[in-house]
């Protein structure tokens, strides 16, 4: 039988109290990690979280980063002084969000801040404003709270979100094979050039972390996307105001789909409505108005948030033979 670590036998057997007391008892002895700073810990605390999400739900998730900030704020910094607590409140932030949406932007601003404190502290510390606290606030000030008619909605954009962000955090991109077999299920033959051409483009605009280029190739791959659909598959050359399907931009055909009920599930059209949004400010005036601009790494979440979309839409359609 292959040996397990005392940390993985507690998830295993769902003793979370454990795991946590655990990883606080580590945290606080030093042997291993410094707490003040966060290079691998919440990546520990990441696993306990989840395994807390499946078996008890977000509420519970809320309250093991609480008590994770309580811990920091209690136990470590009065003998270790101050530690950079971005990571905790960037997650509390996003586990609050579903629930209460005041809070959860209140959360994300704290780690936001602590984010800041930590870059001023120089000896090559990350800059703010390429952390995750900074893409969520830039895609949560984007978007109307009032758009979101119920409790679902909101949820269902959360759980997207929070995979978005899981993604972007560990600097891992979604496979591009894996969406581009996604855009070959969902795209009509006639229509699968250019959704590939244009998804092509947005990968290599995202490897040059070029911000504006990365938001609106995004948002020509979702128009390649809603064309091939509509028109290819549908047939639908005029919409309902008499304009030729072809000539119109983004708006309009996201408008057409969503009359239509193209998308399946509620996370797929918030994402493409996301990619309108951000596509709708790409202009320069608009951005001197964002209190969060619009720098690579919001550009490369929006990105990630849609090719989860398209992962998602794609289940709905047979595989290609």
């Amino acid at each position: 039988m292959t040996k397990r670590t005392v940390f993985d036998e507690h998830l295993t057997a769902s003793r979370f109290e454990e795991a946590r007391d655990l990883l606080q008892a580590e945290l606080a002895g030093g042997r291993l990690l410094d707490p003040r700073l966060d290079p691998y810990w919440p990546r520990i605390a990441d696993r306990l979280a989840g395994e807390i999400d499946k078996t008890f739900g977000t509420g519970e998730v809320v309250a093991f980063w609480e008590s994770m900030r309580d811990f920091f704020t209690d136990k470590i910094e009065p003998v270790w002084g101050h530690a950079h607590k971005g990571s905790i409140y960037f997650r509390l932030g996003l586990a609050s969000l579903p629930d209460d949406f005041v809070r959860g932007k209140r959360e994300l601003e704290a780690a936001y801040q602590e984010d800041l404190a930590l870059e001023k502290t120089g000896g090559g510390a990350p800059q703010a404003y390429g952390q995750p606290a900074y893409a969520a606030l830039a895609i949560l000030e984007r978007i109307d709270d009032s758009e979101y008619v119920n409790l679902a909605d909101k949820r269902r954009f959360t759980n997207q979100l929070f995979h978005a962000f899981n993604a972007a955090i560990f600097g891992i991109a979604v496979q591009t094979d894996r969406v581009e077999i996604a855009i070959e299920r969902i795209s009509p033959p006639d229509g699968l050039l250019s959704c590939l051409a244009a998804y092509g483009e947005l990968r290599e605009a995202r490897k040059q972390r070029l911000s504006f280029a990365t938001v609106s190739l995004t948002g020509t791959v979702v128009e390649a996307l809603l064309l091939a659909d509509l028109y290819h598959r549908k047939g639908i050359a005029k919409l309902p105001n008499g304009k030729d399907i072809l000539n119109v931009e983004l708006g309009p055909l996201l408008e057409e789909a969503i009359r239509r009920s193209v998308f399946p599930t509620d996370s797929i059209r918030v994402a493409f409505q996301l990619v309108h949004i951000f596509c709708n400010r790409l202009h320069p005036g608009n951005e001197f108005r964002q209190a969060y601009k619009l720098v690579p790494r919001v550009a490369w979440t929006v990105s990630v948030f849609f090719e989860l979309a398209v992962l998602e839409w794609s289940k709905t359609f047979s595989p290609v033979p």
